[in-house]
């Protein structure tokens, strides 16, 4: 009997040396979801949950910061958005709970900057509120339990509504036609420009490092007076010639835009893309705006349910779920976990939930 199995293992393997199959390679999967409970409430309004908050984790501790709502009156009967300035931290355990302590505060109340994970800290880039948009660069990090901010180099421009990406030493940011890096062995030098990645700026674009060359997909150009906006579905590599790379497609074979989506990677040659708004509704929302379009249901909007994963070159989808339909949330990755916190499940409604999506590779 062994020997027939291993026959038939030699069998296979050589079946699939023939077809050039790689029988080492292994597709990230998505193997488990747990909704966790708990949610920051120490800033009025900010329990009802945030879209565009900075977040990461620091050892087993969960931080966010920052963030916007509608806490009062939905935006849809004319509510005003509120925006957030508190750091919170939480421990991370293998229970599906988390105890969030306000451990310190942002320099200005702030959401839609860029997170980067480092070592030891969360550095929280870029971003605005209502009356301002941010060049600001600082790091968090923890002692005692508070958090702890230190300075770094401005950006060479304010930028909200961008994507970000680190690899080793490198952190990159761009919104397209605005693209700087940060060397973090030599942050005297400040930010470098680098050559833009598309001839106008975009809107809420999502980036990764892979194999150590930065990438961007999605985002969208702003409407104007003479030209409609336009989405960007394509992505772009930084090298020279700028190389443009195919987006992710459905199970029906259809285009996945990732503008309003969240990344971040899972190793040097994948990362993984969650939610987003549909290509079709969003552009239609606000290139041909009808009156009550914020008032339909959730399901109208059709947000991304997708989970998309690029790895080594190449798209392919590790799951299919309704609680990855939404945009503007945020990510932090702890081992093999991803924590999903907040967003909105359609325009101007923002969610508590936080969900721990557990990848296999």
């Amino acid at each position: 009997m062994r020997t027939i199995r291993v026959i038939l293992i030699i069998y296979i393997i050589m079946i699939d040396f023939l077809s050039g199959k790689d029988v080492h390679a292994q597709s990230i999967q998505l193997s488990h979801i747990e909704h966790i409970m708990g949610f920051p409430s120490t800033e009025p309004g900010i329990e009802k949950g945030v879209s565009a908050c900075f977040a990461g984790t620091v050892d087993n501790i969960l931080l966010m910061a920052g963030g916007c709502n509608f806490p009062d009156k939905p935006a849809a009967e004319g509510g005003e958005k509120r925006f957030y300035q508190g750091i919170y931290a939480a421990q991370i355990t293998d229970k599906n709970e988390l105890h969030w302590q306000c451990v310190g505060q942002l320099p200005a109340p702030c959401a839609y900057g860029v997170s980067i994970p480092l070592e030891k800290g969360l550095l929280c880039i870029g971003g605005n509120n209502a009356t301002e948009s941010f060049a600001t660069v600082v790091e968090i990090t923890l002692n005692g339990g508070q958090a702890q901010l230190k300075s770094y180099p401005d950006l060479p421009a304010k930028m909200d509504n961008f994507t970000g990406a680190r690899s080793g030493e490198r952190v990159v940011v761009s919104n397209g036609a605005q693209v700087f890096a940060l060397d973090l062995a030599h942050l005297e030098a400040g930010w470098q420009v680098l050559p833009p990645l598309t001839t106008k700026k975009l809107g809420q674009p999502v980036s990764a490092f892979v194999e150590g060359m930065f990438c961007q997909w999605g985002g969208c150009t702003p409407k104007t007076d003479t030209e409609l906006t336009a989405l960007n579905i394509a992505g772009q590599s930084l090298t020279h010639p700028l190389k443009e790379l195919l987006p992710p497609k459905n199970d029906a074979g259809e285009e996945i835009y990732l503008g309003g989506a969240a990344a971040i990677s899972l190793s040097d040659d994948a990362f993984v893309a969650i939610g987003g708004v549909n290509k079709d509704v969003f552009l239609e929302a606000v290139n041909h705006p009808q009156p009550g379009y914020m008032t339909h249901p959730v399901a109208w909007y059709r947000f991304n349910p997708y989970i998309c994963v690029y790895q080594k070159g190449k798209w392919h989808i590790a799951g299919k779920e309704q609680i990855a339909a939404r945009a503007g949330a945020s990510l932090a990755r702890h081992g093999h976990d991803v924590y999903l916190i907040g967003g909105e499940l359609k325009p101007g409604v923002r969610t508590p939930d936080i969900y721990r999506l557990t990848f296999s590779y």
